[in-house]
């Protein structure tokens, strides 16, 4: 717990002071005096000093200003404080100072911005390490609340709530464990929050609403389906009849139309016909036949000259082939082993150079033994550059030896391209022969389209599809009469099974609305779930509303707290009024119960913090009674007194 005390404040060229000094050491006292005396200024100084704010929590200039209410330059302000701080004394010092600086190639200083020093018992300390101080003290935000009676009621409505909020010591687990009938609600949580489950039920209720919604029209659009349908389909008994009867005259008419194309007179013709067709391939067959016996030694010697010269073309193509590929070969070699030549004779003119025994700094000679090691450096080189191009020549096959094999292979490979060439024109010569001979006795025994057969029989099926034409025109009629009612009778049983099929779309829809009835009476069960843990949350909500208010009202004098607001609909919003004998702070109660309210909330927070600052009470002299606290108070009451009047 920590205790502090103003033992004495000194303020100088401070907004309305001058030069002024109130010693308090560690007392309460009245400060009185007419409006513009110094009271509020009083109040500020000791909030700039500590937060370089007044005492309503604004940044504040506390330059004082002359009669044009413009600042008073080339004055500093002052304000040193010793404070009693848990019995020991510490001085603290803040002074505002103007900052001039004079510009190149200007002759008047122009004023910067401000600077502000800091002093901890005379010791000059850095912003930092001011604000570390009062943080240690308590913090900027409650060491405001804890000095100034009125500033927790300035603060917003929530961040007094979040204050108060903590002080309660009420969680959510002590309210369900020790009202019975919470306990379900502590299974419905799991891992989550109050709110968390809150937001939870309401995504789901809002779900289910929208589903039970759409129910009544999805039902509604599915029964007036079914309707439509049973009107356009009409009596499923008297279709299901319609179609057997439908079904037996198919039957009758098919057989009668099949009876009108078997009893065809031109089927006897038909059988002629195609007889005589049968007749006339065989006389072809025998033709040919006799034609090939004469015709099929020769064919034998065409066919095996034919594959001879293929079998000779194929080599030809395969040893163009080969003959490219080795000259190819034996190019490359010749090329790269010419390039060699030429880098081997390059390296064996290369000569040492005898500016290298040189040292390149000085210009002297170098000592021999580096001069001959360089010299065997180099010729080391020159022998292994040598030896990797004789290397290279072998590992390319560009030697003389493996290239006098290549040109060997290069020559039969000719030879071989010559001989297959010759073999060509040799078979095509003799092809060329033989299909000469055997053309001449194809032609010598005729075509079969001149013989006597061929044109007898052709005769014979002329006459016989002449026959065929004239009965078919005399059954072609009935047989039409005949198709069209098959086709009738065809396209009505296509009708009602059309309709029936549809009643198979009826007994889907029924189960579906039976379905959908079933989700309505599933999702109205859910709701009411839902409906009832929402009521436990609501429940818990009350009963967590009253315990808060009791818990937190209990730790203060005068002031009641209303931290809950129940709405007309029964919904419960979150607020923070102050209430004073059944009066709100904040509409209706009159100024002295306010301070006096003030005073209670800075004694109870200071309790709660730990932390016991000083009090300045602004207009004191409206209250008949100040409730006691346990800080030093200092009272700031209007007089008549033209200067400031110290009752300590």
């Amino acid at each position: 717990m920590t205790k502090i005390k103003i033992d004495e404040i000194s303020i100088k060229n401070f907004k309305g002071f001058e030069d002024f000094t109130l010693t308090l050491n560690g007392r309460n006292a009245v400060v009185s005096g007419q409006n513009g005396a110094g009271k509020t200024s009083l109040a500020d100084s000791f909030q700039w000093l500590l937060f370089g704010k007044d005492s309503h929590g604004s940044k504040l200039n506390p330059k004082p200003l002359d009669q044009n209410n413009q600042e008073k330059l080339g004055l500093a302000p002052t304000v040193e404080a010793q404070l009693i701080i848990d019995g020991k004394t510490i001085t603290l010092t803040r002074i505002q100072e103007e900052k001039w600086s004079t510009k190149r190639g200007e002759l008047e200083a122009t004023r910067a911005s401000d600077t502000t020093k800091y002093f901890v018992d005379g010791v000059p300390s850095k912003e930092k390490e001011w604000k570390e101080f009062i943080s240690n003290l308590g913090g900027e935000q409650r060491l405001q609340m804890l000095s100034n009676s009125a500033f927790f009621m300035t603060l917003n409505w929530s961040k007094r709530r979040e204050i108060l909020m903590e002080m309660s010591g009420v969680t959510d687990e002590s309210i369900i464990e020790n009202n019975p009938d919470l306990q379900e609600l502590q299974k419905a949580l799991g891992d989550h929050s109050i709110d968390e489950l809150k937001k939870i039920l309401a995504g789901q209720k809002k779900e289910i609403k929208q589903q039970i919604d759409g129910i009544p029209a999805r039902i509604q659009e599915n029964t007036d389906t079914i309707k439509s349908i049973q009107d356009r389909i009409g009596d499923v008994i008297a279709l299901e009849a319609n179609l057997g009867t439908h079904k037996a005259d198919l039957e009758k008419a098919e057989n009668k139309l099949a009876a009108i194309k078997n009893g065809d007179a031109s089927l006897d013709a038909q059988q002629e016909l195609a007889q005589l067709k049968l007749d006339l391939a065989e006389e072809q067959r025998k033709f040919l036949s006799a034609e090939h016996l004469a015709t099929q030694s020769l064919q034998a010697d065409a066919d095996e000259l034919d594959r001879k010269l293929r079998e000779a073309r194929a080599e030809v193509n395969e040893f163009q082939l080969e003959l490219s590929n080795v000259e190819r070969t034996v190019k490359e070699k010749e090329n790269y082993r010419e390039r060699m030549i030429a880098e081997y004779k390059h390296i064996q003119s290369i000569t040492f150079d005898e500016h290298a025994v040189d040292c390149p700094t000085c210009g002297q000679a170098l000592p021999t033994d580096q001069i001959n090691q360089l010299r065997e450096k180099f010729n080391v080189d020159k022998s292994e550059r040598l030896e990797e191009n004789i290397n290279n020549v072998k590992t390319a096959g560009a030697t003389k030896e493996v290239m006098a094999g290549d040109h060997a292979r290069l020559g039969v490979t000719k030879r071989n391209l010559s001989n297959a060439k010759k073999d060509v024109d040799k078979f095509t010569k003799k092809v060329d022969a033989i299909y000469q001979e055997l053309n001449y006795e194809k032609g010598r025994q005729g075509k079969f389209e001149d013989s006597k057969q061929y044109k007898k029989i052709s005769n014979q099926i002329k006459v016989v599809e002449e026959k065929i034409t004239r009965s078919k025109e005399d059954s072609e009629a009935a047989a039409h009469e005949a198709q069209i009612n098959v086709n009738e009778l065809r396209s009505k049983i296509v009708d009602i099974q059309a309709k029936l099929s549809e009643q198979k779309m009826v007994d889907q829809l029924n189960d579906r609305v039976q379905a959908l009835r079933e989700k309505d009476s599933e999702l109205k069960a859910q709701n009411q779930d839902v409906e009832r843990k929402l009521w436990l949350i609501d429940e818990f909500t009350r009963v967590k509303v009253s315990s808060i208010e009791e818990s937190i009202n209990t730790k203060f004098q005068l002031v009641k707290w209303k931290l809950f607001d129940v709405q007309k609909n029964g919904a419960i919003a979150e607020t923070c009024e102050a209430t004073y004998n059944g009066v709100e702070y904040s509409s209706g109660l009159n100024n002295g119960a306010r301070i006096n309210c003030d005073l209670d909330i800075v004694n109870t927070l200071s309790n709660q913090f730990g932390v016991f600052m000083p009090v300045f009470v602004d207009n004191a002299e409206s209250v008949n009674e100040l409730v006691a606290i346990d800080s030093q108070m200092i009272e700031l009451q209007v007089t008549e007194d033209n200067e400031l009047v110290v009752e300590a």
